[in-house]
């Protein structure tokens, strides 16, 4: 291709590094001015601190310094890193000080507030997480009445027609997730091995109902055994405590299983099962449950499966009628929610060992009760105790149950006495029914904000209570007024707040939740309260439409009392707000678009993957943080970036370019490298981590002091990718039930335009920013849609999200998919209504006029925009089968912007954008240079023919007007000079184990050497050699030195001048104006990383010269290819 010499140049990093500063500078750094008056390509050739990255900053218990924290900062500023944002985290790090710092005692807040002036006298954002530790908001000054709340409940069986005085039993107070089971163990306590004492309890009524219920004769227990043939007690199985139960023996190769043997056929109708301990940290549930019916004994037929977890698991189903039940526990593949690990690491399975030690625990069956009754199908999920990624997925039974009438619900609230005495005539039933009492009321969940160090440890804050919100963070935006000076929190210092995502656990109650449902939903909840706790009322359709509701308040709730109230007291303090929200599946309930939407930075999360690929939860979650920028105005789009686990200094920046890539074509125009932990110490390299998780990059990093031009790189991509606005011809509804990572939290969004852009629309964008303009939609922002499509769980849609459809139609917008078969939501009196609008709205299949505007029907949303003329934005022809080349196309004033990201190998394409009349450039981040590129415009479209490299981005950018239609630019051919492959002296970085220097007759890899010192060598390496300037070059013209394989990235000097750097393949820049005539001198500084110092520490008798907090890697870890490994050669022609 012609295109292939002009694309070359965009992986050819030649941008100068800083040179060093020094940490105790006195003279202070000028404030980041972001001149957005300063032309696009100048801020692109240096650009300002809203492009550059930030960092997340450990501080790992207690071990600080201020020394340490002058010189992160220093390297910061050297780096190119525009911000830090501090976290305080224990995860039973070791002490490194000779002091440790506690958390808000006086050492520690002048350890801060020098951190505030430091922060603020390099010009550097710093940001503070919202609470101690990473989750969420919480400390030890939460009280327990303001702590998360989860429903408990007691019940009381009352004759009918008879006076009843005495006391109700009273529901459980035990801190946990479900009646009286205690917490599951935190983070810390499984790290270090010793259970934490235990929480504060608290409890407050919610109210008492009674409601009539038929008169079942009890009936006698059945016969348990396990698999094996072991008679157990079925009194353990079926009385109150959930916990003690049996204990199941296992045979190797065979499912543990529990039998019941009725000594007559037996109508059930309903089980409850809880295995305790069956959840892994990071893997999930180690079994599901087969609930099985037999009539001999010997045959067996499946009833249900069942969703094994941390509460019990109750399952309701057409009645069965037969003598023998059996439960199979089936092995459940684990969820791998951490990602493969580096290969050859010390703590591989180190939750595997966590697994392995509790499958040598013996498998206890708490619960496994049976009942002839039907309650409703899986209430504990449906009332929000534990998640579901879809609600919907959980299909009622078929039975055609009549539950309780909500109409014969009596409240009795009022005749509770403060002792929890009641004095109540019971009114008459027909004979066979009695009345059953139902006491509910509220106790703490007990979750803590973790990982936190001890003192900063306690009671999470209650997240559907805006009061207790703000007490919690008056409180705590306090503390750090006092330690940081109350004029270094807002316009200096202290700059922003961050939320990380949510991890709290599955809280279903807050003190004002009737009267919150009553405001949001339009009815009273108090009949319906029953279903809470499994029992149905009404029928099994108004029971589910009722435990929606709930859900959906819960999940309004968490939006506005907790994110939008925290966003409200950052604001009146002058700080930002970043805030992050689900990110991984559906950890509570919420909709993580309308969480964000409170914030002014969104934000996401982005894991490093290896051959797995990347997690797709979190491909939605940065999609919709950056829909929520697009749609409701923020336009900056962070994500916590580039975290691993397991992989400890594993990564070069030419290994982290897909992931921060990815990012970018996904939306994310802000990066924050997690993790840089704080260096308190010199002496220990490569120091702290945050355990298992993050990246290594702080200044301990072996190629720390390198980094800029990698870091320049994002800061570039990030300059374009927030300049303008976005640009998207499609608003994507996704519905009303899952959220994004949990609708998408293994899938891809295979019903998503490619060759137009999409933002996701949530409900409240939906109904609340979008109006019409013309044949368009528009938001507030700026945003505006060529169509809305219906997608995700939009096959049931609430009254409100139909109704502002219709109306948007009817003023003009396009609507693409199929009607809506249900309402979930059981508000108000609204079928007629809602039948009548999806009758107007689809009469019939196909292709609708209604209004102003249309309906097309179907899920082919690529086939409807072509039916409305509307083109392709970015497609292209010539590549692979099967190539996927996903965009990003941004406008601003002065033309169109379009960013590339080529996921796989090499592609040789024709690239087709919807632009006319302007000339396209090729803009390389890598360098903050622009050239030329060929191209045709032709059709009412420019097409550029391009070469793209494996794993490569490119910037297309259309900005001056074209004079021609076309342009064809000649390639140059390339022309081997002189080889360079032998003649080198190196010279090693101190410290590192290696010899100060040794000749290197031809270049070979570090890793390969007969010399351990040299074979582990970790750090900088800077091979010399002179050379004399080849025929056919000439000083001052293009002279291309191609390094070769490199590992792992180079800095190169000619005759004393620094040339640039480069840290990805292809490993090739310009030395052409720093040669001379004759004789030359060449440097080339290679940093590899610490994985092979590591390896070579843990060899049988080595003396280590590292140090890290936690093992590593093995001995037998393979070394990475080092050094700089050739062939190196000169080349010239273009």
């Amino acid at each position: 291709m012609p295109i292939h010499s002009l694309r070359t140049l965009l992986c050819v990093a030649t941008a100068l590094v800083a040179v060093p500063a020094i940490a105790q500078e006195q003279a202070p750094a000028p404030a980041a001015t972001d001149t957005a008056a300063a032309p696009l390509e100048e801020q692109f050739r240096d650009p300002p601190n809203s492009a550059r990255p930030r960092v997340w900053w450990h501080w790992m218990n207690g071990n600080v310094s201020k020394d340490g924290i002058a010189k992160d900062m220093a390297w910061m500023k050297r780096v190119g890193i525009g911000g830090l944002q501090n976290f305080d985290a224990n995860l039973q790090t070791p002490q490194v000080v000779d002091h440790r710092l506690v958390y808000m005692t006086p050492e520690w807040k002048d350890a801060f507030r020098f951190a505030a002036h430091e922060a603020d006298r390099q010009g550097l954002e710093l940001a503070i997480a919202a609470s101690p530790g990473w989750s969420e908001t919480g400390g030890p000054w939460v009280r327990p009445e303001d702590g998360l709340k989860k429903l408990v409940w007691s019940e009381t069986a009352v004759p009918a027609g008879q006076r009843f005085s005495g006391k109700l039993t009273a529901p459980p107070v035990q801190t946990g997730p479900y009646q009286t089971l205690a917490p599951a163990l935190s983070i810390e306590e499984m790290i270090s091995g010793h259970p934490a004492p235990p929480g504060p309890s608290y409890y407050g009524e919610v109210g008492v109902f009674a409601f009539p219920e038929a008169i079942v004769p009890a009936a006698a227990l059945p016969r348990a055994v396990d698999g094996l043939g072991n008679a157990l007690s079925a009194a353990a199985l079926f009385d109150s405590d959930l916990t003690k139960g049996v204990t199941l023996a296992r045979k190797e190769g065979e499912a543990p299983s529990l039998r019941l043997d009725y000594a007559k056929p037996a109508r059930i109708g309903s089980a409850t099962v809880f295995v305790p301990e069956v959840v892994i940290p990071f893997a999930g549930a180690a079994f599901t449950g087969a609930l099985e019916s037999s009539a001999d004994g010997a045959t067996w037929t499946r009833i249900t499966t069942l969703t094994l977890g941390t509460v019990p698991t109750t399952v309701s189903f057409p009645a069965v009628t037969a003598a023998h039940f059996r439960l199979v526990l089936e092995a459940r593949k684990p969820d791998g929610g951490l990602g493969s690990p580096a290969p050859g690491i010390a703590m591989d399975g180190l939750f595997d060992g966590v697994g392995a030690m509790l499958a040598k625990k013996p498998l206890i069956v708490g619960t496994f009760a049976l009942g002839s009754e039907a309650k409703v199908d899986r209430f504990e999920t449906k009332a929000g105790f534990v998640m579901s990624r879809d609600y919907y997925a959980l299909e009622e039974p078929k039975d055609g149950a009549q539950g309780v009438a909500p109409a014969s619900v009596v409240d009795l609230t009022g005749k509770l006495k403060a002792d929890g005495t009641l004095d109540w005539q019971a009114p008459a039933l027909p004979r066979g029914q009695r009345w059953r009492v139902l006491r509910m009321g509220y106790s703490l969940l007990g979750t803590t904000n973790h990982p936190a160090p001890p003192e900063a440890t306690g009671l999470e804050v209650d997240k559907f209570d805006g009061d207790a919100v703000r007490r919690y963070l008056d409180h705590y935006i306090g503390l750090y007024k006092d330690a940081a000076g109350p004029d270094m929190v807002g316009k200096r210092g202290v700059r922003a707040l961050l939320t990380d995502s949510i991890e709290v656990g599955e809280a279903n109650w807050t003190p004002k939740m009737l009267e919150q449902f009553q405001r949001l939903r339009g009815y009273d909840a108090r009949p319906w309260l029953p279903a809470l706790t499994g029992v149905l009322v009404g029928t099994r359709a108004e029971s589910d439409k009722f435990l929606y509701d709930y859900r959906r308040t819960l999940a309004d709730l968490l939006a506005s009392e907790h994110y939008g109230t925290v966003a409200r007291v950052a604001h009146e303090n002058g700080l930002k707000l970043y805030g992050e929200a689900l990110e991984d599946k559906r950890p509570m309930l919420g909709d993580d678009m309308t969480m964000r939407s409170h914030t002014d930075i969104p934000m996401a999360a982005m894991w490093t993957f290896r051959e797995e690929g990347p997690r797709q939860t979190l491909i939605a979650d940065m999609k919709g943080a950056a829909s929520v920028a697009h749609l409701y105005g923020q336009n900056l789009v962070a994500a916590e970036s580039m975290t691993a686990s397991m992989s400890p200094w594993a990564f070069a920046p030419k290994d982290l370019k897909r992931f921060i890539d990815m990012e970018f074509v996904n939306g994310v125009n802000r990066p924050v490298v997690h993790t840089s932990v704080h260096v308190p110490v010199d002496d220990k390299k490569p120091g702290l981590s945050l355990f298992i998780f993050g990246q290594y990059f702080n200044r301990m990093e072996s190629w720390g002091e390198m980094a800029k031009p990698w870091v320049d790189y994002i800061a570039r991509s990030s300059l374009l990718l927030q300049a303008g606005r976005n640009l998207a011809d499609v608003a994507y509804f996704y519905g009303e039930e899952a959220p994004l990572t949990g609708l998408y939290g293994d899938k891809p969004v295979a019903d998503a335009p490619v060759t137009h852009a999409y933002d996701f629309l949530s409900y409240d964008a939906l109904t609340g920013l979008l109006s019409n303009d013309g044949n368009e939609v528009v938001a507030p922002s700026g945003a505006r849609y060529r169509a809305i499509y219906l997608g995700g769980s939009s096959r049931r849609m609430t009254l409100g999200a139909l109704g502002k459809l219709a109306a948007l139609v009817e003023g003009g917008a396009t609507v693409i998919g199929n009607a809506p078969v249900a309402t979930p939501s059981m508000m108000g009196a609204q079928d007629a209504e809602w039948s009548a609008l999806v009758a107007r709205l689809w009469p019939g299949s196909g292709d609708v006029a209604v209004g102003k505007g249309r309906v097309i029907a179907g899920k082919d949303v690529e086939s409807a925009l072509r039916s409305m003329n509307v083109a392709p934005d970015f497609t292209f022809t010539g590549a692979q089968a099967g190539a996927k080349i996903p965009f990003v196309h941004r406008r601003d004033g002065q033309g169109e912007i379009y960013y590339l990201s080529n996921p796989q190998g090499p592609q040789t394409i024709a690239a087709h954008f919807r632009v006319t009349g302007k000339v396209p450039e090729l803009w390389h981040p890598e360098t903050g240079t622009s050239e030329p590129v060929s191209y045709r415009i032709e059709n009412g479209e420019t097409v550029v023919p391009l070469s793209l490299v494996a794993d490569d981005a490119v910037f297309v950018v259309f900005r001056k007007a074209a004079a021609q239609a076309s342009l064809t630019l000649a390639a140059k051919p390339v022309q081997v000079l002189a080889s360079l492959d032998d003649g080198w002296s190196v010279r090693f970085q101190a410290g590192r184990g290696a010899p100060a220097s040794v000749e290197m007759a031809k270049l070979a890899p570090l890793n390969e050497s007969g010399d351990p010192g040299v074979k582990y060598f970790s750090g900088e390496a800077t091979y010399a050699r002179s050379f004399t300037l080849p025929r056919g070059a000439r000083a001052g013209q293009p002279l291309w030195l191609d390094l070769g394989q490199v590992g792992d990235l180079a800095e190169v000097r000619v005759n004393g001048q620094l040339v640039g750097a480069v840290w990805h393949a292809p490993y090739r820049l310009d030395i052409g104006k720093a040669v001379k005539k004759g004789a030359n001198t060449i440097e080339v500084k290679v940093a590899d990383l610490w994985v092979n110092r590591l390896v070579g520490d843990a060899q049988p008798g080595a003396k280590p010269i590292t140090w890290t907090a936690m093992p590593t890697y093995r001995a037998d870890a393979p070394l990475r290819p080092a050094g700089l490994i050739g062939p190196v050669v000169l080349e010239g022609g273009n």
